[in-house]
């Protein structure tokens, strides 16, 4: 059994799990950049410091079935993520989880993030692999970790989904603790 000791002085400023937002949106604009209908942003959202809390990854059912719809009705969410390359970029995601299965057996997860908009920057590019995708609410979506070109830009973003990760943490370490995630 492998135990790790991080040492309470390492943990001593710890708070939470953060999402520095940076500095290219206010709060309000990306409140209006989340939730764009006014019925969905209901007592939504961002703070006013630019440091969002991420408190859960979301669960599964609610990964396969967005409770959220853009102006058509259709459901999605409207996520984030802060990348090394691309700094903080929003996309669209509408609820696609793949499955796949080696020969060997070995099984992964998959969630697809389109961009943003048409004219919207690509939500993804090389050196934002591992970047945690997540939602305005503070729910932890997925870990980012490809792209597929078309053209000169990236408009599929593929990630493996939160819910994944913790489950195969927990299978080889399941006293694993999460510094506060609910799961």
């Amino acid at each position: 059994m492998l135990q790790c000791d991080i040492g309470s002085k390492k943990l001593e400023n710890f708070e939470c799990n953060i999402v520095d937002l940076g500095n290219q949106y206010s709060a309000g604009k990306l409140e209006d950049l989340f939730w764009p209908i006014a019925a969905v942003r209901d007592n939504r959202n961002i703070p006013a410091d630019l440091q969002l809390p991420i408190t859960r990854a979301l669960p599964r059912h609610l990964v396969n079935n967005p409770d959220t719809e853009d102006k058509n009705g259709d459901p999605l969410y409207i996520v984030a993520k802060y990348g090394g390359t691309t700094k903080l970029t929003l996309g669209h995601y509408s609820g696609m989880e793949a499955y796949t299965c080696t020969d060997l057996g070995l099984e992964s997860r998959d969630v697809v993030v389109y961009n943003y908009g048409k004219n919207s920057v690509d939500f993804s590019d090389h050196g934002d692999s591992g970047s945690l995708i997540f939602m305005g609410s503070g729910d932890g979506l997925a870990i980012l970790h490809s792209g597929m070109p078309r053209g000169m830009n990236n408009h599929v973003t593929y990630s493996t989904p939160l819910w994944w990760v913790i489950e195969q943490i927990l299978v080889k370490y399941p006293h694993a603790e999460f510094c506060g995630i609910t799961y």
